[in-house]
């Protein structure tokens, strides 16, 4: 199985629900698109992740650092 393919439902819905808080969090600050792209972003880095049990966690911590700033 490439590392690629080994995005789970559970990791697809678990960013989708980050996605979601972040942009309630940032809607006085950012856009919702902006907020999207910033999360794609922040998810490209772990794709190639050997272990994905984590990857929202991070993903969400990386976009909080860039919207931030």
């Amino acid at each position: 199985m490439l590392a690629m393919e080994r995005k789970t439902l559970v990791e697809e819905h678990a960013l989708a629900h980050a996605t979601e808080r972040l942009i309630k969090r940032y809607a006085d600050r950012h856009d919702p698109q902006t907020v999207r792209q910033t999360v794609a972003r922040a998810a490209e880095r772990y794709a190639n992740a050997e272990v994905h049990a984590f990857v929202p966690v991070l993903v969400e911590r990386d976009a909080r650092r860039i919207l931030d700033a």
